[in-house]
Order: C-alpha cells, then sequence, then structure tokens
C-alpha cells in the first residue's frame, strides 16, 4: 500500500487536534528514506517541529494523523533554533551573520541599539536533506521542466514516487516521476537524471 502526502496536508493528533500543517520534509539520500516531517502551526508565533516519520499511522492527500497527542506537540524537537553568536563564536564561523536590532522608546526619540549576532541551526538528522515545498524538477540537461508537489511513501517510509507538475502556462499536467530518476536532492531543486523529452512522455495523472 502507498501513501501520498503533499505540502501543506493537516497533520492530526491522535486525540484529534490540529497540529498544523506540513511544511518540509527530511530525506536521507542514500536510501530515500523520509525520517521526518516538518509540521508548523500559528501565524505571527509561528513553531516548526520534527515529527518522526514513524508516528504516522494514516496519510491522505490532504491529511495525516499522528500516534502524538496534542500534548505532547511541544516536547518534539524545534525544527529550526536561533542562537545568540558570541564574540569567539564569530571568529570561528565559516559564514558571517548579521546582528538585529532593536528599538527602546527613550523620552520622545527611539534609539537604536544593536543586538548580539544571530545564527541558526536546522535540527535535521546528518546526511539528511530537508525539502520544501515547489522546489525546481531539473533535467540531465539542466532544464527546469517543473515543480514537485507532493510524494508517493511505501509502508516502509521509503519514497516511491515524486509527484510533479510540468510543463508551461495553459498546458501543466502532473507527472509520477520514479524515485530511481533522482540523482541529487537539494532544499530547493531536484536533480533527475532523465531528459526533459523523457519527463514529458511520462504518464499524466489524474
Amino acid at each position: 500500500m502507498e501513501n501520498r502526502i503533499r505540502w501543506g496536508a493537516k497533520a492530526i493528533s491522535s486525540d484529534g487536534k490540529d497540529l498544523g500543517k506540513v511544511i518540509r520534509v527530511v530525506i536521507h539520500p542514500k536510501n530515500n528514506e523520509v525520517t521526518h516531517l516538518v509540521i508548523e502551526k500559528g501565524i505571527f508565533n509561528r513553531v516548526a517541529k520534527l515529527v518522526p516519520i514513524a508516528t504516522v499511522f494514516f496519510a491522505a492527500p490532504d491529511e495525516i494523523r499522528l500516534r502524538i497527542e496534542s500534548k505532547d506537540v511541544e516536547t518534539l524537537q524545534d525544527y529550526e533554533e536561533t542562537f545568540f553568536v558570541t564574540g569567539e563564536e564569530i571568529e570561528n564561523l565559516e559564514s558571517g551573520v548579521t546582528p538585529v536590532y532593536w528599538l527602546r522608546p527613550v523620552g520622545d526619540y527611539a534609539e537604536l541599539y544593536p543586538l548580539p549576532p544571530l545564527n541558526t541551526s536546522i535540527n535535521v538528522p546528518k546526511d539528511s536533506k530537508s525539502l520544501e515545498p515547489g522546489c525546481d524538477i531539473v533535467t540531465a540537461e539542466e532544464k527546469i521542466v517543473g515543480r514537485v508537489k507532493s510524494f508517493v511513501l511505501n509502508d516502509e517510509g521509503k519514497i516511491t514516487h515524486l509527484i510533479g507538475e510540468c510543463g508551461g502556462f495553459g498546458s501543466r499536467s502532473k507527472k509520477l516521476i520514479p524515485i530511481d530518476w533522482v540523482e541529487e536532492i537539494d532544499e530547493c531543486k531536484v536533480r533527475v537524471s532523465a531528459s526533459s523529452v523523457m519527463v514529458e512522455k511520462l504518464p499524466e495523472m489524474d
């Protein structure tokens, strides 16, 4: 049996509560195994949590159900962690960090105070990739032919196919792309070994 999951699918706890929506997928590229889903809830104070794929007991395109009670969601690991960077750590960072500022009202004027620089870490398993929604599908000849819309999992939690929306304006169609065609997975790009002609010849999905 295969399960199709798409970005934006609603995540429901074991006690029937809305936990948010699926915003990313964490994949181990060596075996095409999905290790985690990233769910996010909120508008202004949004928090993204890493959900182990083993906790998913039901999956449909628009909804997944988890073996997690709503009260236990806070114990899940955050997808991102933002932290202040000390002077010594700044020197050791390979890439620069940008300080942020906050306004402190003083009398009738607001003064600008710098905060220590911030850095952000992504809490995904080592060697895994975080795949974002709508990432480009790039063919062997470096041509962008569409975007990934969702994916298909088997019962072992491994991706068997990507579902891509391919074509130009007015002629878009959904294609079922075998995972064996995928050569590289990046956060915003999936590179396949097939040519654009081969992708075009894939049967269209309903």
